[in-house]
């Protein structure tokens, strides 16, 4: 086993369990498809971390930021994957519970992934395909950047309103910043997708919208503030205070039906006749009232 290697923002150690598991997230109150995620890291090292940030209940316990090292076992363990077949979903998620390129850094892995999919799955005709999903700009995406795109390599940026970033997300790449690496990178020829997520109330969201269209990424998924109940017991910055309790006593608060759809209203009456858009964690209803195919499930986790 390799000695970790320490660093103010991250460690660097071996897993002992499993990289690549499925993770089944539907509740039977919200539309979200089934993924496979890769487990290559703990946490996100940037500093300080977004205001609501569901990281900050899920890894209540994890005292450092940690990208796991024994890469080895990780890519035998990709490869495996990529070679089965009749799979639940055929997306392998980087950034569940990590941001997907914060910790090239202290741990390079992302050129190796993105070679490892072109050669195994790309060049053979396979539907497998690597998520990425970051709040980075250019400097985070310069391996791909500077790297040739891979048809089954996605890149997803979480994108917010300026003010709401500046306030709430300031620890991460600015908004400019990301869009604009989005932008590179589908000139290049990579498949580039947004997210929305967490549209906050009271922000003006007008002009990332328009961002959002001009780029016209192969796919839009939205999603408003919300916390589930561990989470709200631990941040107390008042982010969540506008939201309502859910009925389930292990579901999502969340603002009230009305605020919801009168924000994905505007956003999908902006994007709908660009891409295909989806609604993050949202209930059945929602995306009928809006006019989406929950069925679909259009939204970023999914083919």
């Amino acid at each position: 086993m390799a000695a970790p290697n320490s660093h103010p923002s991250c460690i660097v150690r071996d897993r002992k369990t499993r990289f690549v598991d499925i993770l089944r997230t539907t509740p039977t109150d919200t539309v979200c498809p089934n993924f496979f995620v890769l487990s290559h890291a703990n946490g996100c090292t940037f500093s300080p971390q977004c205001s609501y940030c569901y990281l900050k209940s899920a890894l209540w316990h994890v005292q450092e930021q940690q990208a796991f090292g024994n890469t080895g076992k990780l890519l035998d363990e990709v490869r495996a994957w990529i070679a089965k077949e009749r799979l639940e979903s055929y997306v392998l998620n980087t950034g569940n519970l990590s941001d997907s390129l914060c910790f090239e850094p202290f741990r390079p892995l992302v050129r190796e992934l993105v070679e490892l999919f072109r050669t195994e799955a790309e060049a053979k005709g396979r539907p497998h395909a690597l998520l990425l999903v970051t709040k980075g700009g250019r400097a985070e995406c310069k391996p791909l950047l500077e790297g040739s795109p891979c048809r089954n390599v996605i890149i997803s940026f979480s994108v917010n309103s300026r003010k709401a970033a500046a306030r709430y997300e300031h620890g991460a790449a600015g908004v400019e910043d990301r869009l604009q690496a989005a932008a590179e990178l589908k000139r290049q020829g990579w498949r580039v997708r947004i997210r929305i997520d967490p549209i906050i109330a009271g922000h003006d969201y007008e002009w990332v919208l328009e961002q959002v269209r001009a780029l016209a990424p192969e796919r839009v998924t939205l999603g408003t503030l919300r916390a589930e109940p561990n989470l709200k017991r631990r941040i107390g910055n008042g982010i969540f205070s506008a939201l309502e309790a859910s009925a389930s006593p292990s579901g999502l608060s969340r603002y009230p039906k009305e605020v919801r759809l009168g924000i994905y209203g505007r956003a999908v009456a902006a994007l709908a006749d660009i891409c295909p858009v989806g609604l993050c964690e949202e209930t059945p209803d929602i995306w009928k009232a809006v006019g989406l195919d929950a069925e679909a499930k259009a939204c970023n986790c999914n083919n």
